[in-house]
């Protein structure tokens, strides 16, 4: 798929409904809600930070109104 707009309108769907939520709920607490900093190891905190990215993306998405 190569229409960005496209593929936000289908996570958009995947997440918005009660199933989706507790998902999204569930991935905040797993890898949103930590601090991604590992001391001493930037390899570790790069790779915690995508995982926050990616939680931080959909939780944008959630809120988002429909255009």
């Amino acid at each position: 798929m190569n229409d960005p707009k496209a593929l936000e309108r289908n996570w958009k769907k995947v997440i918005d409904n009660p199933e989706g939520e507790e998902v999204l709920q569930n991935l905040l607490e797993i890898y949103g809600l930590r601090t991604s900093h590992v001391p001493g190891d930037p390899y570790e905190t790069a790779f915690r930070e995508g995982q926050r990215d990616v939680v931080t993306y959909l939780l944008t998405l959630a809120q988002q109104k429909d255009n």
